[in-house]
């Protein structure tokens, strides 16, 4: 064989295998739409898919794509699916009380404008006669609004904060200032602020109220508690599913400027690196265990050895990118004199410096160090030198601190070297340094104020405890309660004793669970279910407490609880597995049916999914209804209600409609990229186009 030959063989096995290996993108999961069904039906035949592979995705009606598009197609990168796929809400027309909107439109798409108008002696929201809103992700830009106009305002009542004055009634263009109560932001989110009485009111209306933070789903996981809205101070907790891996922090905190630390995410196990490989006479700065997808090290090579190649290696699906090698350096090379800086000296401890070699600066009075404080000799230069840079930098005040603030009041600026004192509100415990120190404009870190518990009545009741000891008032962070269980209640077998004393954790208490101590209290086998089977052990008896999971066979809907509970001898109720639907060619034949997507040609079809159908040429269906939707059926517990189509000539081919052909349809793989997309739109009732 000739070398050509050869070389062309082994590029284009070496080209198959990275190919093969580049398949980073999974089943999209998107919130308020869907892909077509078959993609589901079918999920090991097309993911992962590889790079530059693309997909069709549906918004739900009243929902729309980032460019206000029913359907948008999205791409496999290496970062994932781009872009990413979303559905937003879109935004209804507002019911205007004394304004007017020259629109017909109904619904609005996402960036899409709206204008409206008030009517005589009322104006919008921005003392304007017309105004133009925008439909965002949220909602409106603003809220349409006309309001009455004024010549004096009245102040609201004020909740969790106080004006500046007392007055109640101020003139157009007066303004007044009001302060929020700790824990309390303005409308503008700030802790104090201004507003202007305009002819329509107030230029914001004075309102204090907790700072809410908004979570969206989290892609192969979950998190807990799950709320609409949370408030400052609330704690989130993050797991994944199985075979998922939680890359960042499992809890995450609502403060007033957002989440901290940011949301984690659950990634594939198959994609994280085991540690980097480093070659001989090199070291990293950061050394982990494991790493995720995408993640880069930066190598160094030890002193006098010289780095060939990349300096940064990443993690990609899996694998470390080719590491560089350290050689040595066959000749040392010196370095000059350590450059000089303004208003600094140099550490000189000897006369010549080779590579790998420190020389550290310091400022003289009234100067500080900017920059880090020792160069470095690499290769014959020097690293960047430090600046001196004089001490006349002041603070702004000091940081707020929630459920505390400081104790002597706070001034307008602050000198270098000044300092404060935090306290913390009754039965709040300070954690941390109690002062904080102006340096250079900046303050060190404040203190934390820890919540105290609040006991609840209602969660001891529900869990059959009570409190061994009488608190008076609230109980602090860190402090244990003591509970007991109450009179014929005891803690179950597998929970230990010393359950029953609590800390207490910012302001949030792990109630300990009694049940009955009677043996009535004990289930025998669980129930069976049909067309499903227990997954998890069984056992001859059961204590009160525990619980059975169900899984449903292949193709069967599980609906209700996969986990039944034995309460009180009795065990609750057991999810139900519905059957799948198979379509019959024979009772499409005889109803002068088509199927309408190439997709719905398949073994079973789930509970709850719907299929389509058209009538054959020449009939028409029998039965119309104002939805127009008599040929889109869904599937009910193995049962599929078919439509009927008639000729339209019914008693000239009455007869031959008895007699027609019954054939039957192979069944066929599954289907092709471009049939699956093109049924994307009749995945679901709501979806439009």
């Amino acid at each position: 064989m000739r070398s050509k030959d050869l070389a062309f063989i082994i590029i284009l096995i070496i080209s198959g295998e990275v190919y093969a290996g580049e398949k980073p993108c999974g089943l999209p999961s998107v919130e308020n739409g869907r892909i077509a069904q078959y993609y589901y039906s079918f999920k090991n035949y097309y993911f992962p898919m590889r790079i530059n592979e693309k997909l069709l995705f549906s918004c739900l009606a009243g929902y729309t794509t980032e460019t206000g598009k029913q359907e948008e197609r999205i791409t496999c990168t290496q970062e994932g699916w781009s872009p990413e796929p979303r559905c937003f809400k879109k935004c209804t027309k507002p019911e205007l009380k004394n304004g007017y909107i020259s629109d017909v439109t109904l619904m609005y798409k996402i960036q899409e404008n709206m204008r409206y108008g008030c009517n005589s002696g009322y104006k919008t929201t921005g003392g304007k006669d017309e105004e133009v809103v925008q439909c965002l992700a949220d909602g409106w830009s603003s809220q349409p609004t006309c309001k009455k106009e004024h010549e004096t305002c009245l102040v609201p009542e004020l909740y969790h904060g106080n004006y500046s004055t007392t007055q109640k009634t101020f003139k157009v263009k007066d303004k007044v200032q009001y302060e929020c109560a700790a824990g309390y932001y303005t409308v503008g989110g700030k802790k104090t602020e201004e507003v202007e009485c305009h002819t329509y009111g107030w230029s914001l209306t004075p309102k204090c109220t907790k700072l809410k933070c908004s979570l969206r789903l989290i892609e192969n996981g979950y998190f807990h508690p799950i709320k609409q809205t949370y408030e400052e101070g609330d704690v989130v907790q993050f797991f994944c599913h199985t075979n998922y891996y939680l890359s960042g922090s499992d809890l995450i905190q609502c403060y007033n400027f957002g989440w901290y630390p940011e949301s984690p995410v659950c990634e594939g196990r198959r994609n994280r690196c085991p540690p980097p490989p480093l070659p001989l006479n090199s070291k990293i700065q950061r050394y982990s265990t494991t790493y995720r997808d995408g993640e880069t090290v930066h190598v160094e090579c030890e002193l006098n050895f010289q780095i060939q190649g990349s300096e940064e290696i990443r993690c990609k699906n899996g694998k470390w990118t080719e590491p560089p090698k350290c050689i040595e350096e066959k000749e040392k090379t010196a370095c000059g004199d350590p450059p000089f800086i303004e208003n600094g000296t140099a550490n000189l401890d000897s006369t010549i410096y080779y590579n790998g070699d420190k020389v550290a600066y310091e400022c003289k009075s009234g100067y500080h160090l900017r920059g880090s404080t020792e160069i470095t000799c690499k290769r014959g230069k020097w690293t960047h030198p430090p600046e001196c840079v004089e001490n006349n930098e002041n603070c702004k005040p000091p940081p707020d601190v929630i459920n505390g603030a400081v104790v002597d009041g706070l001034l307008a600026s602050y000198t270098t070297g000044s300092s404060v004192e935090y306290r913390c509100n009754e039965y709040y415990l300070l954690s941390g340094a109690k002062v904080s120190h102006c340096e250079q404009g900046r303050w060190s870190s404040p203190p934390i104020c820890l919540e105290p518990c609040t006991i609840n009545v209602d969660y001891m009741y529900r869990n059959n405890i009570e409190m061994k000891w009488k608190y008076e008032g609230k109980v602090l962070h860190g402090d244990l309660i003591d509970f007991v269980c109450k009179q014929g209640y005891d803690l179950s077998p597998s929970t230990s004793l010393s359950e029953l004393s609590v800390q207490c954790n910012r302001g949030e208490v792990r109630y300990p669970l009694c049940i009955r101590k009677e043996s009535k209290g004990m289930c025998v086998s669980p129930p069976l279910i049909k067309n499903g089977v227990i997954i998890s052990s069984t056992s001859d008896i059961y204590e009160n407490g525990s619980s059975v999971e169900y899984k449903c066979f292949d193709h069967h809907f599980l609906q209700g609880s996969r986990e039944s509970y034995c309460l009180e001898g009795v065990w609750t109720m057991p999810p139900l597995c519905l059957e799948p639907c198979t379509l019959s060619f024979v009772e499409m034949e005889n109803n002068n049916l088509l199927l309408k997507w190439d997709f719905d040609d398949r073994p079973h079809i789930f509970h709850g999914e719907y299929i389509e159908f058209l009538c054959k040429r020449n009939t028409y269906v029998a039965e119309f209804s104002i939805t127009g939707s008599e040929l889109r059926v869904q599937c009910d517990r193995g049962h599929l209600k078919y439509p009927r189509c008639i000729h339209r000539e019914r008693e000239r081919h009455s007869e031959r409609g008895n007699t027609s052909r019954r054939s039957g349809r192979g069944r066929s793989r599954p289907p092709t990229e471009q049939g699956a997309r093109r049924g994307a739109r009749s995945q679901d009732p709501g979806i439009t186009t």
